[in-house]
């Protein structure tokens, strides 16, 4: 590929290349595209980064994103690792359903394997879980990463982990060690990208990963269109709240509607988003009596996330969240987030940008989350301060100009010098 590539927009631009040894990217990611979570946005958002520098990168996905990327990728610029009648069968088994990322990732390392060893790179961007099995082939060059997982809930809410959670979090240490001396997938990378912290970085070192191989780096960047935007402009009382994401059981949107019930009558939220919990929640809604202050409008288009704007703030109490993407983008758009002192969010913000609420005890955070959706729709003076200390953030760290540069420069050999931190 030359230095002429396409921009988000369809128009040509002159872009410099960053400096990369390999002369093909091959960026392995199971989900990618707009509609799947954070961890596919990420995914898409760096491959076009890579593309629109220039870099020659080649992006493995399952054909379930076809849909999506087709008609915004260059064909020759996309392997699919296709549905299969075996991999239907993994899905639709409750035991073997942990398999179905090994077969992907033997997949890929299998389309990986045409191109030539001497001359590639391959960088496994999601999932972020630093127990995933990835079987690199050998003589490759690999980075993995960021990588940011060991992320349980916090000892207030343990009782609401599933059995099966539980019983990962027991074995834990044993399956990091177990798998680092069988497999040794990440013991093999020669940069591992860590964006959970020491949480994190102790789940590898189990793993057999070596210090010096370790690289702090930020976990995914906001599209810069967003920091173009106005700011959400926070003026007189504005009771309404919004949330965002897959309705999964540790996302907890079920104390954020419990809030919404302990609220002033006028306080309302509007969750964006789907999954298995949808029904099970606006069952919740009904039975609290606020089911026309909740709404449940479906997935948000990417392109449409300045409309989130027209809201006083954005509510995440999410009690196993290894980053927060969504929380990145409200802080762009000058939103003040609600959310738990606990994983990423408690790394993304600090008590100046962002409204933090201790996981302490549940009945007292649906307590809190309601004060402060009480407090933010009723003093714009207050929103405005805390939006304008989010997106200042956010416009010095997220950007993915800033956070994409970050990884690609460990492509180059050696990249930074091992066991520093890449700067943030």
């Amino acid at each position: 590929m030359d230095k002429t590539t396409m921009t988000t927009a369809g128009t040509a631009t002159q872009q410099s290349a960053p400096q990369c040894d390999p002369v093909k990217i091959v960026l392995i990611a199971p989900n990618a595209g707009t509609h799947m979570g954070g961890e596919a946005i990420k995914a898409y958002q760096y491959f076009r980064w890579l593309l629109e520098h220039g870099i020659d990168a080649v992006l493995v996905t399952h054909e379930r994103n076809r849909q999506e990327l087709e008609p915004r990728l260059p064909a020759e610029r996309v392997l699919w690792i296709k549905e299969t009648a075996l991999q239907a069968l993994l899905w639709r088994s409750r035991v073997l359903s942990p398999l179905i990322s090994v077969y992907f990732h033997c997949a890929a390392a299998r389309l990986v394997r045409g191109f030539d060893a001497a001359t590639t790179l391959v960088h496994y961007i999601c999932p972020i879980s630093p127990v995933t099995l990835r079987f690199p082939p050998r003589n490759y060059r690999v980075v993995m990463g960021p990588l940011n997982g060991n992320l349980g809930y916090p000892p207030a809410f343990r009782h609401r982990a599933g059995r099966k959670q539980r019983l990962e979090e027991a074995l834990y240490g044993i399956t990091q060690r177990v798998w680092g001396a069988v497999f040794g997938d990440k013991r093999r990378a020669e940069t591992v990208l860590v964006s959970g912290g020491e949480r994190t970085r102790a789940a590898l070192r189990l793993a057999g990963v070596k210090e010096e191989r370790m690289i702090d780096v930020l976990d995914a960047g906001v599209s810069m269109a967003l920091a173009g935007l106005d700011p959400a402009a926070h003026q007189g009382r504005n009771p309404h709240f919004v949330a965002m994401g897959r309705f999964d059981a540790y996302k907890a949107y079920d104390l954020t509607i419990r809030a919404v019930a302990a609220a002033d009558t006028d306080i309302s939220v509007t969750i964006f988003g789907d999954g298995y919990m949808r029904a099970p929640l606006q069952e919740l809604a009904h039975a609290l009596g606020v089911a026309d202050r909740v709404s449940f409008p479906g997935w948000l288009a990417h392109d449409d996330l300045p409309d989130l704007r027209r809201y006083r703030g954005f509510v995440f109490p999410t009690l196993a969240e290894a980053n927060g993407i969504v929380m990145q983008e409200a802080m762009m758009l000058g939103l003040p987030v609600v959310t738990l002192r606990w994983g990423g969010p408690a790394m993304l913000a600090d008590d100046d940008s962002a409204v933090f609420i201790e996981p302490d005890d549940e009945d007292a955070v649906v307590a809190r989350l309601a004060d402060a959706m009480n407090r933010l729709a009723g003093d714009p003076a207050l929103a405005t301060r805390i939006g304008v200390a989010a997106r200042a953030r956010a416009r010095g760290a997220f950007s993915w100009e800033h956070v994409a540069a970050s990884w690609a420069a460990h492509y180059a050999a050696g990249g930074t010098r091992r066991g520093q931190k890449a700067r943030q």
